[in-house]
């Protein structure tokens, strides 16, 4: 019979082994009966939080605290086209105990997190309604914001359309174009022609020339490049592309669109190009249906709504420039230029989301200068009139003779008359002075005399038939017969303009007079 304190050191040691056992087994768990008398080796981690020694209670209290504080600063974010829409904290849990139950000592150790599934669908449903989304995908994306969430690192975005490839099956014509023309000229066709089908790809930029360079269509006008880039503009204004470059020429393109102008002017370098900055590709096409070409954008939908417009446009009257030359006629106005009427275009954009207004954008300010009017004008002026003489009396008509007695005051006063008889001379006597030209002409004979005081230019000319004469008068007094002989002769003096702009006496030659 063996002795009772061998058993009794038997059956403790066999409790020691057991014991030994259980707490190797368990050593690094975070659980089981020895768990809270190990600790934390240096450099262990979970997720972005130190628990370095520490054992697993005291480490899952800090990662209580530590959790609290990341859903407080939590930024992940669900990403589709323009818009990333913020995932409330209250569908996320932290789980520390299972954060620490898997740490291993001496390591980096993911977080544990959860996503709640019908939360998950609640958010997408409110801020992406044009999309649907099935069972399968709402697990799929729920499974992959658990795995973002394991670093602890902030921010996360999470890409719907690639994550989920099938969402492409959703795509849609999201912005147009159309510019109006009968006939498609060879340019523009080949334009067409080559950007029909184009890929934008993700994130990437594209160049309207540098893509041109070697293609059939580089042989196109500058001016049928921008009618096309034109097109191109307006329709990337109605997504989220980031315009990279764009120019105006100095003459709007006939047909283009105020305030839609994207220039190509290979030899000013003027290009048009923009980035992409979406995770999905879209794709241009390109019609002419023998009215209207007509460029889409193709693309998954955006979920806000972009709306350019023209806010306003102003007018400019062009100015008017005077040209002169010596091979227009006196008098005459050639139009060189009709001139053009200049303008100013405010273009802005609306920022729609679910048919409300949530932003408006100023887009460009295009200015374009009015053209001037071009009016050439003769180095010659017209002659001007010069001044008729007046009669204050002493005028009318008689029968070989003036009015009987009559005075005048002044000079350069003129009357006319006509005679049917007396001599064809006339003559005036007197001392006073008067001053005036004489013309007409009689016929037959006719005489008559001033009687009084003054002095008269008796006009020279031919008599034939009957006709008018004028008698200068000045200041005369007493009675008198006023009769002159007709004018006409090869010396009257007429008045012409010189090139300089002088005022001289020339005959009815035109030549000059001394």
């Amino acid at each position: 019979m063996k002795n009772p304190k061998y058993k009794i050191g038997i059956a403790l040691g066999a409790l020691l082994l057991v014991i030994s056992a259980i707490f190797a087994q368990q050593a690094y768990a975070g659980d089981g009966i020895f768990s809270n008398f190990k600790k934390f080796s240096k450099h262990t981690f979970a997720g972005p939080f130190d628990i370095s020694k520490l054992n697993p209670k005291r480490a899952k209290e800090k990662l209580v605290v530590d959790f609290a504080g990341l859903d407080e600063n939590l930024a992940m974010n669900l990403v589709v086209q323009d818009s990333r829409v913020p995932v409330p904290s209250d569908i996320i849990e932290f789980d520390p105990n299972a954060t620490v139950d898997q740490a291993v000592s001496g390591q980096e150790n993911s977080l544990v997190a959860t996503v709640s599934q019908d939360g998950l669908r609640t958010v997408l449903k409110q801020n992406f309604g044009s999309l649907t989304f099935t069972e399968d995908e709402v697990e799929s994306i729920s499974a992959q914001m658990e795995d973002q969430l394991r670093t602890g690192i902030m921010p996360q975005q999470i890409y719907l359309a690639e994550l989920l490839p099938q969402l492409y099956e959703q795509k849609q014509i999201i912005a147009s174009a159309a510019y109006e023309i009968d006939t498609l000229a060879k340019g523009l066709r080949l334009l067409m022609e080559d950007l029909d089908g184009l890929e934008i790809q993700p994130n990437s930029s594209f160049s309207f020339r540098e893509y041109l360079e070697g293609k059939d269509s580089a042989t196109a006008t500058d001016v049928q490049m921008t009618v096309m880039s034109s097109l191109l503009y307006k329709a990337a204004l109605q997504t989220n592309w980031i315009i990279d470059e764009r120019n105006i020429s100095t003459d709007l393109p006939a047909g283009v669109e105020p305030g839609f102008e994207a220039a190509i002017h290979r030899n000013l370098d003027l290009d048009f190009a923009f980035t992409n900055p979406n995770q999905t590709v879209f794709t241009i096409n390109t019609d002419w249906n023998g009215s209207n070409l007509d460029l889409t954008i193709e693309g998954l939908p955006f979920v806000h709504q972009y709306d350019p417009q023209v806010e306003s446009i102003k007018k400019y009257d062009p100015r008017t420039v005077v040209r002169y030359s010596a091979f227009v006629s006196a008098g005459a106005i050639e139009m060189v230029d009709k001139g053009k009427k200049g303008m100013e275009v405010a273009v802005t954009r609306n920022v729609m989301l679910n048919g409300s207004l949530e932003e408006i954008e100023d887009v460009s300010v295009d200015y374009y200068a009015p053209h001037p009017i071009i009016e050439r004008h003769s180095l010659e002026k017209l002659p001007e009139p010069t001044p008729d003489d007046t009669t204050d009396s002493g005028s009318g008509n008689t029968d070989g003779t003036t009015s009987d007695g009559g005075s005048t005051d002044g000079s350069g006063n003129t009357s006319s008359g006509s005679s049917d008889g007396g001599s064809g001379d006339g003559s005036n006597s007197g001392d006073g002075s008067s001053s005036g030209t004489n013309s007409g002409s009689t016929d037959g004979n006719g005489s008559g005399s001033n009687d009084g005081s003054g002095s008269g230019t008796t006009g020279s000319g031919s008599s034939s038939g009957n006709g008018s004469g004028t008698n200068g008068s000045g200041s005369s007094n007493g009675n008198g017969f006023g009769n002159s002989n007709g004018s006409g002769g090869k010396d009257d003096v007429e008045y012409e303009y010189d090139k300089g702009g002088n005022l001289i006496k020339v005959d009815k030659n035109g030549n000059p007079i001394d």
